[in-house]
């Protein structure tokens, strides 16, 4: 039997994740690190028995190892075509139709055919249809995920930096397009010590890992995962754990438990008096666990009023910030810190935002001179007078009193600026009565009155009626 062959091609990752529901794979369990880690399939390709990368399109061949406990391949073929033949290395032939759904899984599309097969015959396997040179055939095989370990002892608001590598017969994948496939996560999880201060505490999540050359990754695409952690945990032992999923399979990894020191660095404050112009912020360094007479630190200082100022300290005894009192309100310290540990180990803080609140001189209230209890007595005794307020009118009073004025106004003007007479109502009563009448009388006649006979008495305009004459 010639001998078996395996290469890195982790291009097919990106065809085969869009199809990955249409394929179960059974998981294998493999030692990381010492450790058993959960059940997950591996991963490899295979190489033809002609040593070509690709399958060719014309002599589709490819050779299946006795050690292959499962055969995963993706052939693509010309849109519209028929699924393709499997040449098995007895000669017998496998087809579309033969898919039980157990040894044997098939899921051929327009342009495609996913196949999975358990326990295949080993040999010379052969694929017969209009066939694509990007087609690729996989076998079951060793990947593991790869990630650096964290130091034993490190310090809480920690900057640190972490590789992760997954790789397949001892070789980092680095094929273009597998990190748009896989994602590496991290996480620390309490160990529940009952004497620690993170006992019950959530796992704190610590990010992802990128390939992207962005951030602190140094190159994009080149296998290597990268991640920056800020340790923002409470103080104690916690176990780092890391993933890696994919579509076909997925890693989970752990290292030895780490503890999380308090932050070796504080602030002491010395704030300005009324007649003293600074306030004075003593950085401080804790030497149990770190060279504290090696350490450097830059920062940023915000005043009250937005403005900002830098500052850097470098090696001394006394690190001493010296803060102008320009303002009252909130100054805000943002501090980075760079040194070693006791262990020669370099370290980064990103300490959180400190806080100065001043305040202005506080007023002194006027005090008033005691009151004699004569006096105390004598005001109680003053009775307060309630002021009786007036009920408001009432809208439909409102309405008629200024109907009242509008008809006096008119009656002013009608008699004293026009000087006309009103008409008398009786001679317009006596006028109602003298139509009714007239109308009554037969023989056709019909009685008019004179429109002369209605005459202004112009000695004092009253208005005259003359009745016509039988």
């Amino acid at each position: 039997m010639a001998k078996f062959t395996t290469t890195i091609i982790f291009s097919l990752f990106l065809f085969v994740s869009s199809f990955a529901n249409a394929v179960n794979v059974n998981p294998v369990s493999i030692p990381v690190d010492g450790k058993q880690v959960n059940p997950v399939p591996k991963l490899a390709f295979l190489k033809n028995f002609e040593g070509s990368n690709q399958v060719k399109l014309l002599n589709n061949r490819f050779r299946v190892d006795y050690e292959v406990d499962e055969l995963l391949m993706l052939f693509f073929r010309k849109h519209g075509s028929k699924p393709i033949v499997l040449v098995r290395p007895d000669g017998s032939k496998l087809y579309t139709r033969d898919a039980d759904g157990i040894n044997l899984e098939w899921h051929a599309d327009v342009n495609f055919d996913l196949i999975r097969i358990k326990n295949p015959i080993a040999g010379p396997w052969q694929a017969l249809g209009m066939i694509e040179k990007d087609s690729k055939v996989l076998v079951l095989s060793e990947v593991e995920l790869i990630v650096d370990k964290l130091p034993d002892l490190i310090f809480q608001y920690e900057v640190l930096k972490a590789e992760a590598k997954i790789v397949n017969a001892q070789e980092i994948i680095s094929e273009s397009g597998f990190r748009s496939v896989v994602r590496v996560r991290s996480a620390l999880y309490s160990t529940n010590d009952l004497d620690q201060e993170n006992f019950g505490a959530d796992l704190y999540r610590l990010g992802e890992f990128f390939d992207d050359g962005k951030g602190l990754d140094e190159k994009p695409n080149d296998g290597v995962f990268t991640l920056s952690y800020y340790i923002d945990v409470v103080t104690g032992t916690w176990m780092p754990k890391y993933t890696l999923e994919a579509e076909l399979f997925g890693r989970e990894i752990e290292h030895e438990p780490i503890t999380v020191l308090p932050s070796p660095i504080s602030y002491k404050v010395k704030l300005a008096g009324p007649n003293e112009r600074y306030h004075y912020v003593t950085i401080e360094a804790d030497p149990m666990y770190i060279e504290a007479d090696k350490l450097m630190f830059q920062g940023l200082i915000e005043f009250p009023n937005g403005e900002t100022q830098t500052f850097s300290l470098s090696e001394q005894h006394i690190r001493e910030l010296e803060i102008f009192q320009s303002e009252f309100g909130t100054f805000k310290i943002t501090t980075e810190v760079f040194g070693n540990d006791l262990s020669g180990r370099d370290f980064k803080l990103k300490l959180p935002v400190y806080e100065i609140v001043t305040t202005g001189p506080e007023i002194e209230a006027e005090i008033l001179p005691e009151m004699s209890q004569e006096q105390l007595l004598s005001e109680k005794a003053v009775e307060v007078v309630p002021v009786e307020v007036e009920p408001e009118l009432s809208i439909g009073l409102v309405i008629l009193i200024n109907l009242i004025i509008l008809v006096i106004g008119f009656i002013i003007i009608w008699v004293v600026v026009l000087n006309k007479a009103f008409p008398n109502p009786m001679n317009l009563i006596k006028l109602i009565k003298l139509k009714k009448s007239g109308g009554d009388k037969s023989a056709g006649k019909k009685e008019k009155v004179d429109k002369n006979s209605l005459d202004l008495d112009s000695s004092d305009d009253i208005l005259d009626l003359s009745l016509p004459e039988d």
